[in-house]
């Protein structure tokens, strides 16, 4: 078996992988891969057969230094617990330090994972802050829906900002906020408020949320509640956000490898 970047042909076989282990929709599958050139999609492959899989395609930044995001690490079943996932994230770690990068971010899919990735030197743990509440009418309460475009989108998050943002590179912020839309999400703002959001049947999951102040979240949660008719908010805030002290408690979101500092890293591949 041999470690090498994925090609054109190896693409279908890729991503029914990814289906067949993550159980993801065709969308959100071809979403990821639009995010990633294939010299940042490494397999390993039995013959020419791909049997295991890791993207790190994708370009982020933090505290003005360069990362990279590491996602899709998947192997068949029939090649488990021979060290392939391990062999990629060793491999790639050693391409991306040639090549200048000072850290690495990864939002594992179970927390079982968590220990697995910090045998790699991903030792530095995100949390977010996730909880409901309910929302009070306000019928003078105005904002702005769908107003945010891909060009906008870094700019308005470093506007309410709270503490230093994992950034996407401008490919994947245009990428992201097409597929906000397409999948029926919605973004919000006011002057001093900011939140990206969607409907689920009768569930109002708030993604990001951004403020000034609390006092100024809760006007923009009663526009969302005038404009779809929710009266109750499942949100999700960073580790160190002022918004709602009291509420929730912090579960394991992200790890870093290279980046010993405090960082909200939302990525939104969940």
């Amino acid at each position: 078996m041999r470690i090498c970047n994925a090609s054109r042909e190896d693409l279908p076989q890729l991503k029914q992988m990814w289906q067949d282990i993550f159980k993801d929709e065709a969308d959100f599958c071809n979403f990821a891969f639009t995010l990633c050139d294939l010299d940042g999609i490494f397999v390993i492959k039995d013959g020419e057969t791909p049997v295991a899989m890791l993207m790190a395609g994708m370009d982020v930044t933090a505290y003005g230094k360069k990362g990279y995001y590491v996602y899709g690490v998947c192997t068949k079943n029939e090649y488990r617990r021979q060290g392939c996932a391990g062999a990629l994230l060793e491999y790639v770690d050693g391409v991306k330090a040639r090549q200048g990068y000072d850290f690495a971010v990864t939002c594992p899919a179970t927390p079982e994972l968590f220990g697995y990735y910090e045998r790699f030197g991903f030792t530095k743990k995100t949390y977010r802050r996730c909880f409901s509440i309910n929302i009070k009418r306000n019928l003078w309460a105005s904002a702005d829906f769908d107003t945010v475009t891909a060009n906008k989108f870094k700019e308005t998050r470093e506007k309410f900002k709270e503490d230093e943002i994992v950034h996407f590179d401008p490919r994947a912020y245009e990428k992201f906020t097409e597929y906000v839309y397409k999948t029926g999400g919605s973004t919000v703002t006011s002057k001093d408020a900011y939140g990206i959001y969607y409907v689920e049947k009768d569930k109002l999951l708030v993604k990001e949320l951004f403020a000034n102040c609390t006092a100024t979240a809760q006007t923009l949660l009663q526009a969302i509640r005038e404009r779809t008719g929710i009266e109750t908010a499942h949100i999700q805030l960073s580790q160190n956000s002022s918004l709602f002290l009291g509420e929730g408690k912090l579960t394991e979101y992200a790890l870093l490898k290279g980046l010993d500092r405090e960082v909200y890293a939302n990525l939104m591949f969940d």
